[in-house]
C-alpha cells in the first residue's frame, strides 16, 4: 500500500512539473493558497489562438509582482459553452472570479442573475482613476451609479477596403472623416459597381462590396432604425421589438438588393467559398471592430474608413469588451486588484491592445494604437486612424448583444427568419418581418417577466 501511495504522489509531481514548464506558468489550481501560501484568483476566458498567448504572457508579468496572488487560467470555448462553465462554476464550489461576456449571454445576463459584482465600493476604495476613458463606455455598463464592468477594449464598425482594387478601379480612396457628407451611400454604391466583375466563373468575378455587419439591427441602425427600443438599452429589458418598422424593412431590402438587384455583394454561398475579404476580390467590407485583426493575414493593401451615411440619423455599433468580478468571489480582495491590472493603461489595457489591435477605450493609449496600426496600413497616417476610431465611439451605440437580458434567444429568431430572404431572394422582406415580429413577440413571452436591471440592484 505504502509503494503504491509514493509511486502515486511521484507521478503526480511529474505530471505538475510537465504541465508547469508547457504552460509557462503555474496551474496549481485551488490549493494553490495551501500549497504554495499565495491566494488562488480564477480566471475564466474563451479558447483564442491569438488572445490565449497574451493571457498568459499576462499571468506571468502580474504573478511576477504579485508574489502573494496566484491567476488560475480556465479556457473554454466561447459561445454556449462558455455560458454553460460560467454558471457551473458560479453555481458551485469555484466562481469563476473573472470574466468576461464570450458566451451567448450579455453583461446584463450576468447582473441580473447576480453573478457580477458591484465594483463600485473597489473603486473608490482603491482611488481607481477613469481619466481618459470615454465615460458613455463606463455609463452603458453601470446601474444606479454603481459599475458592474470595466471596459478594457472597444471599437464600433466600420468599411475596410481592399486599397488596391481601389486604385486598379481609378477610385479616390474613401475618408477617415465620420462627418464627411459625401461618403454616403450613392458614393460607396458607384465604388462598389466600379469594382465589381460579375458574369464570369467564381475565380474570376470580383465583388464591391460585402455587408458583414452583426448583430442583425446593425443595418437598421445605418437607417435610423432598429429592431428594439431604446428602453432596451438603459434597463436590458424586451418587453417590446419594432421589426415592422419601415427603418428596418428598408435595411433587409438594402442587404437583398447589394446581392440580386445591384449584384455587387457575393451571395451566402459564394461568400463562404471566397472566404470574404481576405480572398482579395471584394472591394469593401462592412464589419465589427474585429477587422483590424482579422484582416491582418491578407496579402494585400487594406486600409479602413467609416460607415457611410445612410440617413441623418446613421449610428454604428459599437463593441465594448468589459472584465467583470464573481459577486460569490471568495477572494474579492485580490480579485479586485487583478482586475485594476487587467484594466491599467499602463499594464493589461495597453498590452491588451498591443496583441490584439483592439482600439483602446483610453484615451491616453489612441495615439500608440494609431502608430501600431499605421505599420499594418501605411496609406493612412496616425492622425486619420485615430479620427476613424474616435469617430466610431461618437457616432456608435453599444451593440444589443451585450445590453439585452436573454439576448441570444431574440437574435435566434431574427438570423433564422431572415435566413431564406438572403440565401434565396425570393422572399419578401415585409413578410420576413412580419413572422420576426410575431415570433419576437413568442420569446418575450418564452423568456417570462424581467425586472429592469435599476429595480433588482
Amino acid at each position: 500500500m505504502l509503494k503504491w501511495l509514493s509511486r502515486t504522489l511521484l507521478l503526480g509531481a511529474f505530471l505538475c512539473l510537465v504541465v508547469l514548464v508547457n504552460t509557462g506558468c503555474s496551474v496549481l489550481g485551488v490549493n494553490a493558497k495551501t500549497l504554495s501560501g499565495r491566494t488562488t484568483v480564477t480566471w475564466l476566458v474563451r479558447t483564442d489562438v491569438n488572445i490565449n498567448p497574451w493571457e498568459y504572457k499576462v499571468v506571468d508579468e502580474f504573478e511576477a509582482t504579485h508574489p502573494n496572488i496566484h491567476i488560475k487560467l480556465v479556457l473554454v470555448p466561447s459561445g454556449a459553452n462558455f455560458d454553460q462553465k460560467l454558471v457551473t462554476m458560479q453555481v458551485g464550489w469555484e466562481p469563476a472570479d473573472v470574466f468576461s461576456t464570450w458566451g451567448n449571454n450579455s453583461w446584463a445576463d450576468e447582473v441580473y442573475r447576480g453573478f457580477a459584482a458591484d465594483l463600485s465600493p473597489y473603486i473608490q476604495a482603491s482611488h481607481f482613476s477613469f481619466d481618459g476613458m470615454n465615460q458613455k463606455l463606463l455609463d452603458q455598463y453601470s446601474v444606479n451609479g454603481h459599475v458592474y464592468a470595466i471596459p478594457f477594449a472597444t471599437g464600433g464598425s466600420y468599411t475596410f477596403y481592399n486599397v488596391d482594387m481601389f486604385k486598379k478601379a481609378n477610385l479616390p480612396m474613401p475618408p477617415t472623416s465620420w462627418d464627411d457628407p459625401n461618403w454616403n451611400w450613392d458614393t460607396m454604391l458607384k465604388d462598389a459597381q466600379a469594382m465589381t466583375v460579375k458574369n464570369a466563373s467564381l475565380n474570376n468575378r470580383q465583388y464591391g462590396m460585402s455587408d458583414d455587419l452583426w448583430p442583425e439591427n446593425a443595418n437598421s441602425m445605418l437607417f435610423g432604425g432598429d429592431y428594439f427600443q431604446k428602453s432596451t438599452y438603459q434597463d436590458g429589458v424586451v418587453s417590446a421589438t419594432t421589426a415592422t418598422d419601415p427603418l428596418v424593412e428598408k435595411s433587409v431590402q438594402w442587404k437583398r438588393d447589394l446581392m440580386y438587384k445591384y449584384q455587387i455583394a457575393p451571395l451566402p454561398a459564394d461568400a463562404s467559398l471566397l472566404n470574404g475579404f481576405l480572398s482579395g476580390k471584394v472591394g469593401m467590407s462592412m464589419t465589427g471592430v474585429w477587422g483590424f485583426w482579422a484582416n491582418k493575414p491578407a496579402t494585400f493593401h487594406w486600409a479602413v474608413a467609416p460607415l457611410p451615411h445612410f440617413s441623418n440619423n446613421t449610428q454604428d455599433v459599437l463593441f465594448t469588451d468589459p472584465w467583470m468580478m464573481s459577486k460569490d468571489s471568495k477572494h474579492p480582495k485580490e480579485a479586485w486588484t487583478f482586475i485594476q491590472w487587467l484594466c491599467d493603461p499602463a499594464h493589461g489595457a495597453k498590452s491588451y491592445m498591443e496583441a490584439s489591435g483592439a482600439v483602446p477605450p483610453w484615451s491616453q493609449l489612441l495615439p500608440e494604437w494609431a502608430e501600431n496600426t499605421h505599420k499594418v496600413m501605411p496609406s493612412l497616417s496616425q492622425e486619420q486612424l485615430m479620427q476613424v476610431a474616435q469617430g466610431s465611439l461618437d457616432h456608435g451605440r453599444e451593440s444589443i448583444n451585450h445590453l439585452a437580458i436573454s439576448y441570444g434567444q431574440f437574435d435566434s429568431v431574427i438570423s433564422n427568419v431572415l435566413s431564406p430572404v438572403y440565401n434565396t431572394g425570393k422572399v419578401d422582406p415585409a413578410k420576413a418581418l412580419n413572422d420576426v415580429q410575431q415570433q419576437l413577440q413568442e420569446t418575450i413571452q418564452k423568456v417570462g417577466p424581467v425586472k429592469p436591471l435599476s429595480a433588482t440592484h
